[in-house]
C-alpha cells in the first residue's frame, strides 16, 4: 500500500467540503496504491462528494424563493431605471444571468459550510460570494461586448437589492446545513 504525497492530499482536501473531508480523505488514503491512482480516484470521487453535499444542503423550496427574489430584484430595478432594457433582445434573459450566478454562489457556500451554528454575519457570505461572481460575469460579458451585459446601474442596484433580500431570507429561513445532520 502506497502513501499519497502530502502535497497531493492537501490539494485534494481543498476541493472536498469540510463536513465530509476527513472521511473522504481517509477512504482515498486507504485505497491508494500509487500517486497516479490517487489522482484518478480523487478526480472521480470529489465531484460526486460535492454533488452529494449539495443535495444534502439545498432546500428546493428555499432555493426557488431565492431565485424568485433575485430575478425580481433585477427586474424591479430595470423597471424603475430603464424599462427599455426589458424590451431589448434578450432583455429578460439578461436579468436572469446574474441571479443564476448568485444562486450558484449560495448553493456552493451552503455545501462548503461547516455544519453547526453559523453567525448572522456568516449567513451573508453566500449572497456576497454570489454577487461577486455576478459582477465578474457582467465584467466578462462587458469586455466581450456581449448583448447579454446589463447596464451598470441595473447590475449594481439589482445586485444590492438582491443581496439585501437574499440575506434576509437566509436569516429568517436558516439553510439546512446549519443543523448538525444536514437536513432538518
Amino acid at each position: 500500500m502506497a502513501v499519497p504525497p502530502r502535497v497531493l492530499q492537501a490539494i485534494v482536501a481543498i476541493f472536498i467540503p469540510p463536513a465530509c473531508r476527513e472521511e473522504v480523505l481517509g477512504d482515498l488514503h486507504e485505497r491508494c496504491t500509487s500517486p497516479v491512482q490517487y489522482c484518478r480516484e480523487s478526480l472521480l470521487t470529489v465531484p460526486l462528494v460535492i454533488q452529494s453535499r449539495i443535495r444534502r444542503t439545498t432546500d428546493p423550496p428555499l432555493l426557488l424563493m431565492h431565485a424568485l427574489v433575485l430575478y425580481l430584484s433585477y427586474f424591479t430595478v430595470a423597471w424603475l431605471i430603464d424599462r427599455a432594457a426589458l424590451y431589448d433582445q434578450w432583455g429578460l434573459l439578461r436579468l436572469a444571468l446574474p441571479g443564476l450566478v448568485t444562486l450558484l454562489g449560495l448553493i456552493l457556500e451552503d455545501a462548503y459550510a461547516k455544519p453547526g451554528h453559523r453567525s448572522p454575519l456568516r449567513m451573508t457570505r453566500g449572497p456576497l460570494l454570489g454577487l461577486a461572481w455576478a459582477f465578474l460575469l457582467e465584467a466578462a460579458l462587458g469586455s466581450g461586448h456581449s448583448g447579454l451585459t446589463l447596464p451598470f446601474w441595473i447590475a449594481l442596484c439589482g445586485g444590492s437589492l438582491g443581496l439585501l433580500l437574499t440575506s434576509a431570507i437566509r436569516l429568517l429561513f436558516s439553510p439546512p446545513s446549519t443543523s448538525p445532520q444536514g437536513r432538518v
